[in-house]
């Protein structure tokens, strides 16, 4: 069941059960107050005509025969007969001696019994539809004991009750339809923001997530909306996300199997023409050179791809380390390499104490210094330096090469991507140094920026926070 028809079902469920017992207390306290009404009536005229009857027969002389009471009875009946009050008188006996009821009743009468005992009482009964108030009581004529019984009719009283009940119906019908038009309307304009919603919801599970919902209010429903499209940019960014890492993960893929495929295509054809070839030394030389060199490039990659792998799912065991220090180790490792390529390699800056993993943070070093050894003619500089200020500490290597597009400065840390592909692989290159280096600083929680332009040099910047 839709959510609209329950609250419309529950709306009209609670409007009945309201209805109906309000109907209820208010007709049965109605009847309840004229009832007694008619009761304490009822007992006030009788307590009157007990009274007004006992001083009239005080005042005449004392009646002695039981004929003369029955007939004297008779007369008192036609003296108090009003409408809808009637008048029975018995003896001691409870034989009737007088009457000005339309009807005798048959039934056991109880209430006479209680009042010849001396207690004034009432009771109420219903015959042949209608409703009959009986009250009895005791009047005493010298040694004579007649019983008085008013008859009062309170049909009225009922037929008042059931009236009430039955305007309540009416009006309850009435108002039932009214509440039921303006709940089913409410229903449709609380729900309809609820609907555009679902159908956004919808229309985005199918695929399309930048579709927003257009609901404006300034209410819960309002902030709901606002919420919800909040979520909805959310999502289409993750999955914006996750269809670059999809593409990224391809395009590693492809590049790896590319990577793989060229040196072992060069190593299978050099094999197999030292297989079929004769033997001439020269030429088996430089054959097993080119074998060595892809072999070895072969198992860089793979170091690289361990590397990487290595510091995504472990942890860096942090310490306090002098990156000063760090930085002229590197110099010393890379020197040699330096010095082949006519590179001068220097070190700038002051001592600086950083939370460093020291091996991968060398490792991170040193493939920045092979890049700019890479990138820089002879004559050229590379240099290494930290610098300090209060927002931290800066370690940088910077080369006098030749630089960069900015188109490029955003992908150079992507795996197997080279800014120019042939001198990247004639020099050994496969693409994997700065995605290593830029993950390694990543797990140190550091910045890490790229600063290049063409023909003036590249300058590299990893930042420590305080």
């Amino acid at each position: 069941m839709k959510f609209g028809r329950k609250i419309f079902i529950l709306c009209l469920a609670v409007y009945i059960l309201s209805l109906s017992v309000t109907s209820i207390v208010v007709t049965e306290n109605t009847y309840r107050n004229l009832l007694n009404e008619e009761i304490e009536r009822s007992l006030e005229e009788e307590g009157n005509l007990h009274s007004t009857l006992q001083l009239y027969l005080m005042s005449t002389q004392p009646l002695q025969e039981r004929i003369a009471l029955k007939d004297y009875s008779k007369n008192l009946v036609d003296l108090v007969s009003t409408d809808r009050n009637y008048l029975e008188i018995y003896d001691e006996n409870l034989e009737l001696l007088a009457s000005n009821a339309p009807r005798a009743w048959f039934y056991e009468r109880v209430e006479l019994k209680v009042a010849l005992e001396g207690h004034k009482n009432f009771i109420i009964r219903r015959e042949d539809g209608r409703l009959y108030l009986f009250v009895s009581n005791l009047l005493e004529i010298g040694q004579e004991k007649i019983v008085l019984a008013m008859i009062r009719e309170i049909t009225h009283v009922e037929k008042h009750r059931w009236d009430q009940y039955l305007f309540f119906l009416k009006t309850g019908l009435v108002g039932l339809a009214v509440v039921a038009l303006v709940t089913w309307q409410s229903s449709i304009f609380l729900l309809r923001p609820f609907q555009e919603l679902t159908a956004t919801a919808q229309s985005i599970a199918s695929g399309n997530y930048h579709v927003r919902t257009k609901v404006k209010r300034k209410d819960e429903v309002g902030l709901l909306a606002e919420q919800f499209n909040l979520m909805a940019e959310e999502v289409e960014r993750k999955i914006k996300q996750l269809e670059e890492q999809g593409q990224r993960q391809q395009l590693f893929i492809d590049n790896l199997t590319h990577e793989l495929r060229t040196p072992l295509t060069s190593i299978i054809g050099y094999a197999d023409f030292l297989l079929k070839a004769k033997y001439d030394p020269a030429v088996f030389h430089k054959s097993l050179l080119y074998i060595h060199a892809e072999g070895k490039r072969i198992l860089n990659l793979a170091k690289k791809m361990m590397d990487l792998i290595f510091i995504r799912e472990n942890p860096l065991q942090l310490k306090e380390e002098d990156v000063l220090a760090i930085l002229v180790e590197v110099q010393h490792i890379m020197q040699v390499k330096g010095e082949e390529k006519g590179i001068t390699i220097e070190v700038t800056g002051s001592p600086a104490q950083v939370p460093v993993d020291k091996e991968l943070f060398k490792t991170a070093l040193i493939n920045l210094v092979d890049n700019a050894i890479k990138a820089s003619s002879p004559g050229q500089k590379v240099i290494l330096g930290v610098k300090q200020d209060n927002r931290g500490t800066e370690v940088f290597v910077a080369d006098q090469g030749r630089g960069m597009d900015e188109e490029h400065v955003s992908k150079v840390t992507e795996p197997f991507y080279r800014v120019d592909q042939s001198r990247s692989r004639k020099e050994g290159g496969i693409g994997l140094g700065l995605a290593l280096v830029k993950q390694i600083v990543e797990k140190h929680n550091a910045g890490f920026a790229i600063t290049s332009k063409t023909g003036v040099g590249t300058t590299i910047q990893i930042k420590f926070g305080k």
